[in-house]
Parts: structure tokens; C-alpha cells; sequence
């Protein structure tokens, strides 16, 4: 899709990650404990014309809440968003279901992106 060729990110659902904690020693076994989400859920959103969710996609670029991702998604939000196709737009939103810091290391090559 054309949103992952001009950012050079994927897109993935969900992100989950198992919470791990330190236990004192002497403690005999550790408790289980469950494998907690942590990140953003995706919304099943209600139908939308592709001007209101251009006007979404564009407000969530912009107030992500970690200034570099605000940064280098505004930066492609003013260049692209204009032109991008409705298929185009659902990949950029499923994009930005991810954490900040996540699509900050895709976008920057710290860490290799997923290739959903």
C-alpha cells in the first residue's frame, strides 16, 4: 500500500506485552501472572466519509503525545494525507493504533517493523 511505501512503516493491530515483575528473595514460587495489553486497542469506529476521517487521521497525527512522533507524523500528515486514497487512509489508521514510541523506531530504523 502506498501509506507503507512513502512512510516505511507497517501496520499491526494491537500490541500486548506480559508484565514482568521482581520478587524478593526467598520467595519460594512466583505468582502467575497474566499477560496484560498494554498500548492502544483499536476502536471499531462508526462509518465515516473520507473528509471526517481525513480531519481525524490529521488531528491524531498531530496530538500524539510524544513531541518527536507529533513531529514526523505532521511533517507526512502535510505532505501526503491530501492525496491519499480511502484503502490508504484505513492503513494509516490501523498505523496509528500503535504507541508512539513504536512507530518513532519504525520510522527512525531503530527497530525493525512489523510486516503486517
Amino acid at each position: 500500500m502506498r501509506v507503507q511505501q512513502l512512510f516505511g512503516l507497517g501496520a499491526r493491530y494491537g500490541v500486548h506485552r506480559t508484565a514482568r515483575v521482581q520478587f524478593p528473595r526467598g520467595l519460594a514460587s512466583a505468582p502467575t501472572i497474566p499477560a496484560t495489553p498494554i498500548g492502544l486497542q483499536r476502536k471499531q469506529r462508526a462509518p465515516e466519509d473520507t473528509h471526517t476521517m481525513r480531519r481525524r487521521l490529521l488531528y491524531q497525527m498531530r496530538k500524539r503525545g510524544i513531541l518527536e512522533t507529533d513531529l514526523l507524523l505532521s511533517t507526512f500528515a502535510s505532505q501526503h494525507l491530501p492525496t491519499l486514497s480511502r484503502d490508504e487512509l484505513s492503513d494509516l489508521d490501523v498505523l496509528l493504533s500503535n504507541i508512539d514510541w513504536d512507530i518513532f523506531y519504525w520510522a527512525t530504523n531503530k527497530t525493525q517493523a512489523p510486516k503486517e
